[in-house]
């Protein structure tokens, strides 16, 4: 396995793992409102999903990007896996290499609009 599969591997992790570990926060919480991307398109998640994953291989994502990614993923593992974080980590260990077109960061950002 390349370093550069590892560091992918790790990003993803670290995506998947931000969204489903309790917040060290107070009782109150803001809970992240992902009703904005019901409406998106089961492709354009995936797409973004693995644009996601690819950017934060290469960049350190602000805390923005990083949430947006984050209820990305989510959306994506409610909507396509049934909940199942094993299920959408197949998928994407299926898809990440060939799935996503190659965009620059600045693309992606951009393309997150649509998603938003």
């Amino acid at each position: 396995m390349t370093t550069s599969q590892l560091m992918l591997g790790a990003a993803a992790a670290a995506l998947a793992l931000m969204a489903a570990l309790p917040s060290p926060a107070p009782a109150q919480a803001h809970v992240p409102d992902r009703r904005h991307l019901t409406s998106v398109s089961v492709e354009a998640l995936q797409r973004t999903y693995l644009e996601c994953d690819r950017v934060a291989t290469h960049t350190l994502l602000d805390l923005g990007s990083a949430a947006h990614c984050s209820m990305v993923g989510e959306e994506l593992k409610h909507r396509v896996f049934g909940g199942d974080f094993e299920r959408l980590i197949a998928w994407w260990r299926a898809n990440k290499w060939g799935g996503a077109e190659a965009v620059s960061d600045s693309q992606l950002l951009d393309r997150g609009a649509d998603v938003r």
